[in-house]
């Protein structure tokens, strides 16, 4: 199950106060992610592994600092980021240049696109038949052409469909509808 837009309340309030549930349902939604995030910095994927499970630890230490869901989201963030990077000294990297790209990675910006992404999907998952595979396609960057090609539909019919799944999901977004002209 996806954590909603009206649902980040309550497991932000839950999550503050102590419920575990809470941090399960934060775990299931957000560990695979921090994981690729961990994976852009180092290769060994249980160190990585181990970098997210102390990040969820370091947030439920923490849970009664946070002021709002996204500041509990952007601390995994960051703290993964932190993680990783003391990994590398660690390792004694001799590629310095590795270490200042890692360090220059624009924390905010990952945020922001990876809870874009993860809304957009969301939406994507709940829209029917043709429309969920041509939205999906196109996210991933495929073109008109190539989406009509591997569908074996016509390239209007793509676009109209398009257009029809945007709309349908402008609806469905409300206010967070500013997402899709990111990817669309």
């Amino acid at each position: 199950m996806m954590i909603d837009f009206m649902e980040r309340e309550v497991v932000y309030e839950r999550f503050v106060k102590g419920d575990e549930k809470a941090l399960e349902l934060l775990y299931d939604q957000y560990f695979a992610t921090l994981g690729v995030y961990a994976g852009r910095f180092l290769r060994e994927e249980n160190v990585c592994v181990d970098i997210v499970h102390e990040s969820f630890i370091k947030a439920w230490e923490k849970r009664k600092q946070f002021t709002s869901f996204q500041m509990i989201i952007s601390f995994l963030y960051t703290c993964v980021r932190n993680a990783c990077l003391n990994e590398l000294r660690h390792l004694d990297i001799k590629n310095k240049v590795l270490l200042q790209q890692a360090s220059s990675i624009d924390i905010e910006g990952e945020i922001i696109e990876h809870e874009v992404k993860r809304i957009i999907w969301a939406e994507i998952a709940r829209l029917a038949g043709d429309y969920k595979e041509i939205m999906a396609m196109s996210l991933e960057g495929y073109s008109t052409k190539e989406i009509s090609e591997e569908l074996n539909l016509s390239e209007q019919t793509i676009k109209n469909k398009k257009g029809e799944a945007l709309k349908q999901l402008r609806k469905n977004m409300g206010p967070y509808q500013w997402c899709l002209r990111l990817f669309f």
